[in-house]
């Protein structure tokens, strides 16, 4: 009796072990450029935009349950790992190889439009040389100049098309780690802001992927060195 129990539970173990390795090989879309996550420490990447726009869409609701939409999203450049994946099919296994940290949330905090600019900010600080906290965004456009002295690089920032108001409060997507100032953000932001959590990153990202279908982005409109060192360095 003891064998034939032991046996059935194997045989569960196995199909749920399969069935599991399965999902996670299954196609859910399709990236019509390659998802390039090298340069995601020193400048906008098509695999930093595509998990900015998972977080910034990943949170429905805040902490009371009432709709929210995040209307901007930063993440670090250290959430991801310095590769590619060429344009064709994707799968939760490939986009889930590409997260350093995929079990880690998502999170909404409510910060001033001033604050948002700091950040953004200390994200270009250590350009040109790479960064951790370099941060790729979604629902922002900002136009720097490399060249400044740090602290001072920014010429504009824009949040849906407007200009940004340093009064205003916007509500931003991010991992749960930077909400609570890692990478060097302790002193712009900390858990005191966190309005609501959502999923982990790797299920935000491919529920994504999976509502889209197709995938199509084109860095460089985001983030905008308006004065880049010279070519080779």
């Amino acid at each position: 009796m003891m064998d034939r129990r032991l046996r059935a539970t194997l045989a569960t173990m196995v199909a749920v072990a399969m069935a599991s390795a399965f999902a996670w090989a299954a196609v859910i879309g399709r990236a019509k450029t390659p998802l390039d996550g090298r340069p995601v420490r020193k400048a906008e990447c098509t695999l930093g935009d595509l998990l900015a726009d998972a977080a910034r869409a990943a949170i429905k609701v805040d902490a009371q349950g009432a709709p929210v939409k995040a209307e901007v999203a930063l993440i670090q450049a250290g959430q991801l790992r310095e590769e590619v994946i060429p344009a064709g099919d994707l799968t939760e296994e490939q986009l889930r190889s590409l997260l350093l940290f995929p079990d880690e949330q998502v999170a909404l905090v409510e910060i001033t439009g001033d604050t948002l600019q700091v950040a953004l900010e200390r994200g270009l600080s250590a350009l040109p040389q790479p960064s951790i906290g370099f941060l790729q965004v979604s629902g922002v456009q900002v136009r720097f100049r490399s060249q400044s002295p740090r602290n001072e690089r920014i010429e504009s920032v824009t949040v849906g098309g407007k200009p940004l108001d340093a009064k205003q409060t916007y509500l931003v997507a991010v991992p749960a780690s930077l909400a609570k100032g890692a990478g060097g953000y302790f002193r712009i932001l900390d858990a005191r802001q966190v309005k609501g959590t959502g999923p982990q990153l790797q299920q935000a990202l491919c529920d994504y992927v999976r509502a889209s279908g197709a995938i199509n982005l084109s860095a460089g409109e985001r983030l905008k060195d308006l004065s880049p060192p010279p070519a080779g360095k």
